[in-house]
């Protein structure tokens, strides 16, 4: 009598989950998972920390992506580097695939970048001593800060 060979082990969960939702995510149209991973590189680290890609819409040449940002400035910046963006995202899914972006203000983005330390002006000059002015009328305002 022989026996039933041993059963392989099951998939790893991650390997088995990623490809479901991987799936979902096309049947839904809400977001390729390559786009989303290779979001930086394609964007730019500027761009990146700003949005986030959202659904891909439309058909055909007349496709649309939708960039999620947190607020108008964030929108005002991906908004400028539209053209450009939009050249790099078709060499990246293929030639003509995208038309045009729409930009929406969700909240949801990516927490914007740190902002750069305040360049300290030389205290000879005029901005100097505005600014050295200015940042003592705000402490005695308020000490706390």
């Amino acid at each position: 009598m022989k026996t039933r060979p041993a059963r392989r082990a099951p998939p790893k969960l991650a390997r088995a989950s990623a490809n479901i939702f991987a799936a979902l995510a096309k049947k839904t149209k809400f977001i390729d998972p390559s786009l989303a991973e290779s979001w930086p590189a394609l964007a730019g680290e500027r761009i990146a920390a700003l949005s986030r890609p959202g659904r891909i819409t439309g058909q055909g040449r007349d496709k649309t992506l939708e960039i999620h940002v947190r607020d108008g400035a964030a929108a005002s910046e991906v908004q400028m580097q539209s053209d450009e963006l939009i050249r790099r995202l078709n060499a990246y899914l293929g030639p003509r695939s995208l038309a045009r972006l729409h930009i929406r203000q969700s909240g949801r983005a990516r927490a914007t970048p740190p902002r750069p330390e305040a360049r300290e002006a030389d205290d000879d000059s005029p901005l100097g001593a505005a600014l050295a002015s200015f940042r003592s009328a705000v402490k005695r305002r308020n000490p706390d800060r």
